[in-house]
């Protein structure tokens, strides 16, 4: 974990004005209030202090994970993402990117929850077309209504 003291100046006015729109209201999700409308995911970097570095920079507070593709230390021999981003600074969202049907993407939700202690808040997509990546709809808000009826036993 970097110290946040170590930015530069211009790092900090970067981020300030990334954060900050005045007069601006928080944004809130599930009770909990942002301050930044940015949501940075974690892919495509190069490693994982690339990663550390642009989601610092960019004053997001919520990182969008693939469940299926990022390592929360269900890999000891590989790099963690817990070990350069820290839960307690950022609020993670993980997302069911590479789910082609309802039933891998809420289990997957569920793989999520238990790799963060019982989080429950997540990015739910179902894809329908490999080339396209376009969206299955039908088969999203089966996930949905089956991740809800779940959370409501």
């Amino acid at each position: 974990m970097t110290d946040s003291s170590a930015q530069t100046p211009r790092d900090a006015t970067l981020n300030q004005a990334m954060t900050q729109v005045p007069g601006d209201a928080p944004l809130t999700i599930a009770g909990r209030e942002f301050s930044s409308r940015l949501l940075v995911g974690t892919g495509k970097y190069k490693d994982m202090a690339e990663t550390r570095s642009a989601i610092e920079t960019s004053g997001a507070e919520i990182v969008t994970f693939a469940v299926r593709r990022t390592n929360l230390g269900q890999s000891s021999d590989e790099p963690n993402l817990l070990d350069v981003l820290s839960p307690s600074r950022y609020t993670f969202l993980p997302n069911t990117a590479g789910c082609y049907n309802a039933r891998d993407a809420v289990r997957t939700c569920k793989l999520a929850r238990e790799l963060l202690d019982g989080h429950n808040l997540v990015k739910l997509e179902v894809l329908g077309d490999q080339d396209t990546l376009y969206p299955n709809v039908v088969e999203t808000l089966k996930a949905a209504e089956q991740l809800v009826a779940d959370a409501s036993t």
